[in-house]
């Protein structure tokens, strides 16, 4: 499938008609459209989403769902989509055709009034159309297919209009507009796939609540093809249960009837949900949202902290006074240490004594007892000296010296001790006096510059804090200050309320599921006690069949699947991630109606994709988005909104080499040229560049698409912005 052309007419910034187009040509598979913030890109994506699926866009992504919600409904969102000066020239034209006294083409009937409608038809309104060559439509040979949405401004709706080949078809009309897209075209709950903000598609990696998983799970099941093998499995089962209807007794056929009713009434109570839950979402987000801008406004006013932040700090407070306190203990532990390290010397000199009165306890020793160990040593040394046949002379010299040596240093008497005992320390003061000698000598110094310095960092931590804290709470009493804090506190609770409600919902649509398979158990039990004629017999058991072999192929497809998601979603992770084998083992597990992947590393460790940094957390997104869109084997159009938003130089190249290029056989991107995408990094897309776009603002109002030949895009973009810039 291939977009071939697109045309805003009088939508949003887009005054008249303003035509883009897409050739189709081997090898140069990726469009540009570029232009300077606010100047239509986002616009243009929205257009196309919008062309589609009218008031169903809200289904394709919850940016569209917040944006109708803020604006007050879908037909005061679709209005103010109307160009403004295409507004005035209509407000001119009704100054200049009602008659006198009338302000309102609706208050006028008849006639005239059918006149003025006819005459202003086209300048009321607005209108985006796709052209889509190359496709494969079942039973319905086509060369072009054009869905051209208009937008009635006077009679606040929108119609669509599908022609085939330049003519409307019966099919279209059979089964609906919408339907016919939704169905043959592209399945608006995996459009987000397709159209995408790529800054924004981090919500993906962010993804926590089990309803917006669910959201998800069933986003994947329609884009690798499951689903319709569960809705063709769905319809057989109901065929069943029509067929027992209609072959079985009064009493039986009362029965499945009143259970199918239930069931029914089940299946209305969970849309009713559904449809609760979404605008309870929406509530909650915008909530969110307006609390934010109540923080905003707090920071604007010099109060940039909130009530949690505040008690944080108080809570930092204490700890640090805590710390101080320890310090402090510490410091007192080592300061009565002090006074043995200013006099250094004379503790030295008591450490001298006490290792001479040491020396002199161990000396107080029997000297009988030393002088016969004294004797017997000096006998071996004798005995020895003889076996090696040293002279008598020299050996009764050596024997001299050695005895000598001997009585002076173990025989020593009262006389030659040169120390008098002056300190006589116990055991147990000598193990303290040593205890704060080698304080003293190995750590003293060490631990006293820490505490010094662990001291005076805590002082100057407590007081910045102090200072915040006291600002803080200075500007609480500021009466504006106040009621910011009072509406934004009013807006968390509301906030609260809310998420509690959305938990309930979902406990309530568990409940339902619950019962409904309860009840289908009970109505396939009696099922079976049901006769059926010959006729409806063959077609029951065909029906059988066919449901038997689907379950079979579903687990099958879905192992399958899940396998081949796995792999590619390790591949691309590791092609666009500049870490090698970053990403060692991904896991898909399917339970129920809810999809979980879990990403590990080369250790086996899991991997959180909420602790990515916003980069990696857009590439993890875009990875994704790259698998499924392989994985679902429908070959439509990419179209990508901000790019290179988050990326560094080393990932920007590996996504313009390795992820454009080959994401689609159709890309058109939307860059920020210079700040999203360089002139070097524009160089590595460029072989593969078919056209490019840049977008002119005329004025606040009034943006139009002039095309430019690839290679001379960045020197019309200089000039373009130069002639601003002069102006």
């Amino acid at each position: 499938m291939h977009i071939s052309s697109l045309t805003l007419s009088n939508y949003g910034i887009y005054h008249g008609e303003n035509v883009l187009n897409f050739p189709a040509r081997d090898g140069k598979n990726v469009f540009i459209v570029s232009g300077n913030n606010g100047y239509g890109k986002t616009t243009l994506l929205t257009s196309l989403v919008w062309a589609l699926y009218g008031k169903l866009m809200i289904d394709v992504d919850d940016k569209y769902r917040r944006e109708i919600y803020d604006a007050g409904g879908y037909k005061k969102y679709a209005g103010a989509k109307f160009n403004f000066i295409s507004k005035l020239i209509y407000e001119q034209f009704l100054k200049q055709n009602l008659p006198d006294g009338w302000s309102n083409l609706k208050e006028l009937n008849g006639p005239l009034y059918d006149d003025l409608l006819q005459k202003a038809k086209k300048i009321r309104s607005y209108s985006v159309a796709v052209t889509l060559t190359d496709l494969k439509i079942p039973a319905i040979p086509c060369n072009r297919i054009e869905i051209i949405r208009n937008f009635d401004w006077e009679r606040n709706e929108d119609t669509v209009t599908i022609l085939i080949d330049g003519q409307e078809n019966e099919l279209t009309k059979e089964v609906g507009d919408e339907i016919f897209i939704n169905d043959f075209i592209l399945p608006k709950e995996i459009a987000k796939f397709f159209f995408f903000d790529a800054e924004k598609i981090v919500a993906l990696a962010e993804i926590k609540s089990t309803e917006d998983k669910k959201s998800l799970s069933r986003a994947y099941s329609e884009v690798l093809g499951i689903k319709k093998y569960e809705d063709l499995k769905t319809n057989l089962e109901d065929i069943r249960i029509r067929f027992r209807k209609n072959s079985a007794s009064e009493k039986d056929r009362e029965k499945l009837q009143g259970l199918q009713k239930e069931t029914d009434q089940l299946k209305k109570l969970l849309d009713h949900n559904a449809v609760q839950l979404n605008h309870l979402q929406t509530e909650r987000d915008n909530n969110r949202q307006l609390s934010e801008q109540f923080q905003e406004k707090l920071i604007r006013e010099g109060n940039s902290i909130s009530l949690d932040e505040l008690t944080d700090l108080k809570k930092v407070r204490e700890k640090l006074t805590e710390e101080y306190n320890f310090v402090k203990n510490k410091m007192k532990d080592l300061l009565d240490l002090a006074p043995f390290a200013i006099s250094g010397e004379i503790f030295m000199q008591v450490k001298k004594q006490y290792e001479i009165e040491q020396e002199n306890k161990s000396e107080n020793i029997n000297p009988g007892i030393i002088k016969r160990k004294l004797e017997n040593l000096a006998g071996e040394l004798k005995k020895n000296l003889y076996n090696n046949r040293i002279k008598d002379a020299a050996a009764r010299q050596i024997l001299d010296e050695f005895e000598n040596s001997l009585a002076k240093t173990f025989l020593r008497t009262d006389n030659e001790n040169s120390s008098k005992t002056l300190l006589a320390f116990e055991d147990l003061e000598a193990n303290e006096f040593e205890a704060i000698y080698n304080n003293l000598k190995y750590s003293f110094s060490h631990v006293f510059r820490q505490l010094i310095k662990d001291h005076k960092n805590n002082r100057i931590f407590f007081n910045k804090i102090i200072r915040k804290i006291s600002l803080a709470e200075t500007k609480e009493n500021d009466l504006l200050i106040k009621q910011i804090r009072s509406s934004k506190s009013e807006v968390d609770n509301k906030v609260v309320q809310i998420e509690g409600k959305i938990d309930a919902i979902n406990q309530e649509i568990g409940g339902y599921q619950k019962e409904i398979a309860i009840k289908a158990k009970v109505v396939s039990e009696l099922s079976k006690k049901v006769t059926l004629d010959e006729n409806d017999k063959l077609k029951d058991e065909t029906a059988g069949r066919l449901i038997v072999q689907l379950d079979e192929f579903i687990t099958r497809f879905r192992t399958e699947k899940k396998s081949s998601l796995e792999l590619r979603l390790r591949k691309e992770l590791n092609l666009l991630m500049h870490k090698k084998d970053f990403i060692q083992r991904v896991e898909v597990v399917i339970e129920s109606e809810v999809i979980e992947i879990y990403l590990f590393d080369r250790h086996d460790n899991q991997l959180n994709t909420e602790s990515f940094s916003k980069g990696e957390q857009q590439l993890y997104a875009t990875a994704l988005l790259k698998a499924l869109v392989d994985e679902s084997n429908i070959s439509f159009p990419v179209f990508i909104d901000s790019p290179l938003q988050k990326f560094d130089k080393n990932h920007s190249i590996n996504i313009i080499r390795d992820f454009y290029p080959h994401i689609s056989n159709q890309v058109v991107l939307f860059p920020l040229l210079e700040k999203e995408l360089s002139e070097k990094e524009f160089s590595v897309l460029l072989p593969n560049i078919n056209l490019s776009y840049l977008i002119l603002n005329k004025s606040e109002y009034h943006s139009s698409f002039e095309e430019i030949e690839p290679e001379k895009l960045f020197n019309k973009y200089k000039k373009v912005s130069e002639d601003v810039h002069n102006y």
